[in-house]
């Protein structure tokens, strides 16, 4: 006799962590719950009885089925919910209790939607929704030592595969032949929270090992299956190991049928590795074919799009961007975690199958295809496009940093001053409040972060002022922000109140915090502080001091031996000093302290012994200019470098990306080849040598149709030509500069040059 609606039912093995959370959060839903112990040392039986939960002890015989199954003949309740110790409920229980009554009996098992956190940032998240809830005393189990599955028969009946457990993403559904009717599966109003995969879990825990070992074994028992297979990749992925991944995807996807529900999956993570690989040929192939399968699927054409970016299509890449908003499957979510959207139960349980449910990225069938799209815009020069598109991207979701920082980046491109983009950010941001469906950060977080992004420091500080102080934005990054405002004084006064006892070096040992302090402290003419030499490491100790004396002309405290002679610096020092000095002067150019970076470079240059350490010296400062946007004084510099040696490769692809950008084809070539010769591998100057031999020859065709316009086929040569020059130049291979490395390429007309004259 049925004695309660739903009962949890779980396996656990050393959950104390997550277990308290867990079982907080179904309280209110379990009329019962089952915790079977697989050999827990730690309090996680102590743990579950506090919950009134009973305990079933099993020994692990590495079998996720067998360990799964023990309790289910135990039920007592009419449904049975399964879950991991590391899931927890975020909404719906409510719901799901008014629900569950109205399901008919000819449904035996519901989707819920499990929401798996795969990263840090508060969009990282994949939506799925497997069968978890299911009737008891209908003959359901599990089967298979790990990825278990959801099987149903009876005594003589050979068991009917119907979902799969958990892989490194999901719960993905195993192969189903075509001769089984499939029953349906409503999804039910149940929201889950997965954290167990994050990447700080991941790192510390022994889960994919595990995971190896019982593929592995699961594989021996049935050699190529092509589920397993699958799970093995993910597993690979886990590792760190993406070429055997790879090699694992390719092999199960040969001997997957079409019709397997995990096979747009397989497709999604099989095209994910060949993208992180860089074998976008193979990737461009896989999913042009594979998207025809799968046209509702938002993921693939998310990914089809990257693929044609990487390859230089950027018009088609355009397009697909848009199919994947304009195609995708609604899946019965929102994009917003929330306030997830839940499938319509208007028919009352009768229990209508929904389109197929794609394991999807959040975000992939909105706002991200919209932020994608809306850089492309920008690349191309449509600015106001652009920046609507990552209007649309916010208001799908308001919390999204990609799109803030495009937005404030192209309001910048588009010529408009600091306050006007303060004013802008703010309006967009009062129009995320008004979404019910949102929980927007009311500190305006976002907007500070993204005005900071575009190089706007005074306006982002200055709202800040305005907020209460627990407004979550790191102490390192105000410092940082105040030193890029050039609020010197201002940064050393922090720092001397923060860390005046000198006991809080454990902390700032770790942290770029030293860095800006005595940056602040060098360009405002000071020496570092007693306070600053208090908290530091002090195995850097003597390091700090050298440079500190090098740079205030005290060069006795750092040279002079025995007070009879004067030597030069120990080897050991000299390089310890040289290797801060590199990341203070970087330091420095960051934020604009050109003048300390200089005086910095000069004194460090005394350091190199030899004549070509600090013509390489010198190219490295060059390259850290022209990085960071400073394009004019880099390739000044690189002239004088190349005056006085022989320039590296990668100089060499900066001084002609420079002169390329100029218009001198010829000259920029040159460069590109003798980069090249140095390092064949250079990807980038071998692409900028194809532009130039393209720009070269529509300069030759140009002439001959000024000189011959009536000839129809020169013209219909400079049509292909510039054809191909439009898709070269879509190629990845331009330095990439935002809206901070315009304003300093717009300021460094007034800054003295980073070399002597």
């Amino acid at each position: 006799m049925k004695q309660g609606l739903v009962g949890i039912h779980m396996i656990v093995q050393n959950e104390e962590h997550y277990l308290p959370r867990c079982l907080g959060s179904f309280q209110s839903l379990a009329s019962e719950c089952f915790v079977t112990d697989t050999g827990s040392i730690d309090r996680t039986v102590e743990i579950a009885g506090q919950h009134q939960a009973t305990v079933l002890h099993a020994n692990w015989n590495e079998d996720f089925a067998s360990a799964r199954n023990i309790s289910l003949p135990l039920a007592s309740t009419d449904w049975i919910l399964c879950v991991d110790a590391d899931e927890y409920a975020v909404e719906g229980i409510d719901e799901l209790l008014a629900f569950l009554p109205t399901v008919e009996p000819s449904i035996t098992k519901l989707r819920v939607t499990i929401i798996n956190r795969i990263g840090e940032q508060e969009q990282a998240n994949v939506l799925f929704q497997p069968a978890r809830l299911f009737r008891a005393g209908r003959g359901y189990r599990y089967n298979g030592r790990i990825h278990e599955q959801l099987v149903r028969g009876t005594t003589g009946d050979k068991d009917r595969a119907i979902t799969a457990g958990t892989s490194v993403e999901s719960e993905l559904p195993i192969e189903i032949a075509k001769s089984i009717s499939v029953e349906q599966e409503p999804l039910a109003p149940l929201v889950i929270m997965h954290d167990g995969y994050l990447p700080s879990t991941m790192a510390t825990g022994h889960k994919p090992h595990r995971n190896l070992k019982l593929l592995q074994k699961q594989l021996a028992e049935q050699p190529e299956h092509p589920f397993h297979l699958y799970n093995l990749g993910v597993t690979y992925c886990q590792l760190g190991h993406v070429e055997r991944a790879t090699e694992a995807f390719a092999q199960s996807l040969q001997s997957t049928p079409l019709e397997a529900p995990y096979r747009p999956t397989l497709v999604r993570d099989y095209a994910k590795v060949l993208i992180v690989l860089e074998r976008y040929d193979e990737a461009h192939g896989l999913l042009a074919a594979e998207r025809q399968h799968y046209w509702g699927y938002a993921d693939l054409h998310l990914l089809f799009g990257e693929t044609l970016q990487q390859q230089g299509l950027e018009e088609r890449a355009y397009q697909v961007y848009a199919e994947a908003v304009e195609h995708h499957t609604d899946n019965g979510t929102s994009e917003n975690i929330a306030k997830i959207e839940l499938q319509s139960t208007s028919d009352k349980g009768h229990g209508v199958q929904s389109e197929p449910a794609y394991v999807t990225e959040q975000g992939s069938a909105t706002y991200k295809p919209y932020t994608a799209m809306g850089r492309l815009a920008q690349k191309k020069g449509f600015l106001q496009e652009a920046a609507q598109l990552y209007k649309l991207a916010l208001a799908k979701m308001p919390t999204y940093t990609p799109a803030w920082r495009g937005l404030a980046d192209v309001l910048q491109q588009s010529g408009e001053p600091d306050e006007r983009i303060a004013e802008q950010l703010q309006m967009q941001w009062k129009e995320g409040l008004q979404r019910e469906d949102v929980e927007v950060n009311h500190r305006i977080t976002e907007v500070v972060q993204a005005l900071a992004s575009c190089g706007a420091y005074e306006q982002a500080l200055n709202l800040l002022q305005k907020q209460d102080r627990n407004h979550g934005i790191p102490e390192a990054d105000l410092v940082h922000w105040m030193l890029c405002a050039n609020r010197v004084s201002a940064v050393q006064e922090w720092a001397e109140r923060q860390y005046r006892d000198g006991d809080d070096h454990l902390v700032f040992k770790a942290s770029e915090l030293k860095m800006d302090w005595a940056v602040a402290c060098w360009a405002h003419g000071s020496v570092l502080s007693s306070s600053f030499l208090a908290v530091i490491d002090p195995e850097e100790s003597s390091t700090w001091r050298a440079l500190d004396s090098l740079l205030c002309d005290q060069n006795k405290r750092i040279i002079q031996q025995d007070g009879d002679s004067q030597e030069v610096i120990t080897s050991q020092v000299a390089a310890g000093v040289r290797t801060l000095a590199k990341t203070i002067i970087e330091r420095a150019v960051q934020t604009a302290q050109l003048s300390l970076a200089k005086r910095l470079h000069m004194k460090v240059a005394e350091l190199y012994v030899e004549p070509h350490e600090r013509l390489l010296h010198k190219q490295w400062i060059a390259e850290v200019l022209y990085r960071t946007g400073y394009t004019m004084a880099a390739a000044e510099m690189l002239i004088q470098c190349m005056a006085e040696g022989e320039l590296q490769a990668q100089s060499l692809f900066i001084l002609g990306e420079t002169v390329y950008t100029r218009g001198h084809y010829d000259q920029a070539l040159a460069l590109f080849q003798q980069a090249l010769e140095q390092e064949p591998g250079l990807q980038r100057a071998r692409a900028g040598a194809s532009l130039c031999y393209l720009q070269l020859a529509k300069e030759v065709i140009e002439q001959e149709v000024t000189r011959s316009p009536s000839v129809a086929e020169l013209k219909a040569q400079l049509t292909v030509l510039e054809q191909k020059l439009r898709l070269a130049e879509g190629l990845p291979w331009r330095t990439v500069f935002h809206a901070k490395e315009r304003r300093n390429h717009i300021a460094e007309q007034s800054h003295f040059a980073m070399y002597d004259r």
